[in-house]
């Protein structure tokens, strides 16, 4: 997991599928082969967080080149990779992302998300509580080409 930190201490935590800390499961639910899983914190503390906040989801496809302006939300927010290769940041921190990869992003935490330059991006998002705040006044990140 890697971690990007705003002024007032809020964390983006990035679970990437590839490299995390997969431990053969005895659990009894499992059959026909080894599975491996691993506990995700930051997942269980937000959905237990949020708990009686209205819930919105919705599947979101960025063409190549095309991302959110930055902005907050008033809830916990989790992004769930399912297709090409992104970014998520924050001014001062880009996150490269592809499929598999879970994003948490903390209630009020500036940020952004969308595709690569030249790649197209899809991610499920669980948005907890409603309200999202479009950061008026500061300037776009990661910089369009030439700005």
């Amino acid at each position: 997991m890697s971690n990007a930190q705003d002024a007032a201490g809020c964390d983006l935590t990035v679970l990437r599928a590839d490299v995390a800390d997969l431990r053969i499961s005895d659990n009894k639910i499992f059959e026909g082969g080894q599975v491996r899983s691993c506990d995700v914190p930051a997942i269980a503390s937000s959905v237990t967080a949020m708990r009686g906040h209205p819930v919105r989801s919705s599947l979101v496809r960025f063409e190549a080149g095309a991302r959110t302006r930055l902005h907050t939300h008033a809830g916990d927010q989790i992004l769930i990779v399912t297709h090409g290769q992104g970014h998520i940041g924050r001014p001062g921190r880009d996150i490269p992302v592809g499929v598999g990869d879970v994003v948490v992003v903390p209630a009020g935490l500036l940020h952004y998300h969308g595709a690569g330059p030249d790649s197209p991006m899809a991610h499920l998002t669980l948005l907890f509580g409603a309200g999202t705040e479009l950061a008026d006044g500061h300037r776009r990140w990661p910089p369009a080409e030439g700005e």
